[in-house]
């Protein structure tokens, strides 16, 4: 055992205090129960933490939902009681390799992207973290000293790290996102930039990560290498692939250095991606209706991932998008869409106000009031070779549960559509 913890069968005598009950909370009480160590849930809608309580705790372990001035964790800061995040707890337990994704964008694509490559290539690795399958449920349910971890780290959960020391980090984009819960744009960088300064055998970042790091005169640390994004990678021959649009160069760009510093080559690593899948709604096209194409890319809840996709159309965009803000330069936003967007449709809680913006760039802009409205205008509006792009740029919490939701029934609005429109059977099976 290491760390805080390394007396842990001494401090079992009290219980654990658990605050949050998703995916991370859930993962710590599964450890826990593994180890056979007493815990009490908190949660902002239950059982309230009251001083008493944490008194009666060996420690606290926090879902990176909670914000720092959460007056829980102050109250516990000033008890001086032991607080840890989900991460750091889980960290104490381990000894497999850790290599840290983190970044505003790609992360999980790239981690799912690694793992299935280096399986096929005979290693052993996992994947883990903010990809819905939390470290310490990874633990409870046992993995190998000999299995590397693909860790992917949010800049909530990376905030305050201390325990957790990864062999190898991987930073792929830095750009405005999550400006409701960061002080500051430097602070949503130094909460990435705490991860990965730990790492003991090297750093992969991209260039943007440089560029932002200069622009707020913070220093990389000195193992940093900074991978350019290649964008003929001779792969795959397939017009549409996944890895073939412009936010996967830099993931690709990325996962062949990593590979490289394992020792594998590139044409072994290539041809180990050959079959890779993506995971749902990460930009991919749904279908098409005679020469209009619908591409879903949901997972896009900030500008940057939507200006992305944007980059990557190759004929006329018609854009969808919209939902709930998370802080960021919304003017700034909507001026880039204008450049690359022939149309817009927006939607949700910002729809009014982007439609306004974009119009006010010299852009055709309709505000829509839902998400089939706006697909269905937006069709009507089509002639010739046009994509139809939803790339929100937003939340989905304003009108979904979730960017899965929202992208289940951007498909189901498309399929709707062209069983009305599709001028043959064939294309009805496309």
């Amino acid at each position: 055992m290491k760390g805080v913890l390394k007396d842990w069968e001494k401090m079992k005598s009290l219980p654990v205090a658990v605050l949050g009950g998703g995916v991370s909370g859930q993962g710590v009480c599964s450890l826990l129960k593994r180890l056979g160590w007493r815990y009490r849930v908190f949660k902002d809608e239950g059982v309230e933490l009251t001083p008493s309580k944490l008194r009666s705790s060996s420690l606290v372990v926090v879902s990176p939902g909670f914000r720092p001035g959460h007056p829980w964790l102050v109250m516990a800061r000033e008890l001086k009681v032991i607080v840890l995040g989900e991460l750091d707890f889980a960290s104490c337990f381990l000894t497999s390799p850790i290599t840290a994704i983190t970044g505003t964008n790609g992360k999980t694509s790239l981690a799912t992207l690694l793992c299935h490559a280096l399986h096929k290539l005979g290693y052993k690795a996992k994947v883990a973290g903010n990809i819905g399958y939390s470290l310490s449920q990874l633990i409870a349910d046992s993995v190998s000293m000999d299995e590397r971890i693909l860790l992917e780290v949010s800049s909530f959960q990376a905030r305050g790290l201390s325990h957790l020391k990864p062999e190898v980090g991987v930073w792929t984009n830095f750009a405005e996102d999550h400006l409701d819960y960061h002080a500051s744009i430097e602070d949503y960088f130094q909460s990435k930039l705490s991860l990965i300064s730990g790492c003991d055998d090297g750093i992969f970042v991209g260039s943007s990560v440089r560029v932002w790091a200069r622009r707020l005169s913070i220093d990389l640390p000195k193992k940093t290498t900074v991978v350019p994004v290649h964008s003929e990678l001779n792969y795959p021959d397939q017009k549409d692939h996944f890895l073939n649009s412009y936010p996967q160069q830099e993931n690709f760009s990325l996962a062949l250095a990593y590979a490289s510093s394992l020792g594998i080559e590139r044409q072994d690593f290539v041809k180990a991606c050959e079959d890779y899948k993506p995971e749902p709604y990460r930009l991919s096209k749904v279908s098409e209706i005679n020469e209009i194409s619908f591409w879903n890319d949901s997972k896009a809840t900030n500008f940057e991932a939507a200006i992305a996709a944007c980059r990557s159309m190759k004929d006329t965009i018609f854009w969808i998008g919209g939902g709930q803000s998370k802080g960021g330069l919304i003017d700034e936003f909507a001026r880039q869409i204008s450049e690359f967007a022939s149309q817009s449709f927006t939607i949700g809680e910002v729809g009014e106000d982007l439609a306004k913006k974009i119009k006010d760039f010299g852009s055709s802009a309709t505000q829509c009031f839902s998400l089939r409205e706006a697909l269905e205008c937006a069709y009507s509006e089509a002639n010739g070779k046009v994509s139809i792009l939803f790339s929100p740029g937003f939340a989905s919490f304003d009108q979904f549960d979730d960017y899965n939701q929202r992208g289940d029934f951007y498909n189901k609005y498309v399929f709707d559509l062209k069983k009305r429109f599709a001028t043959s059977a064939q294309e009805l099976l496309y």
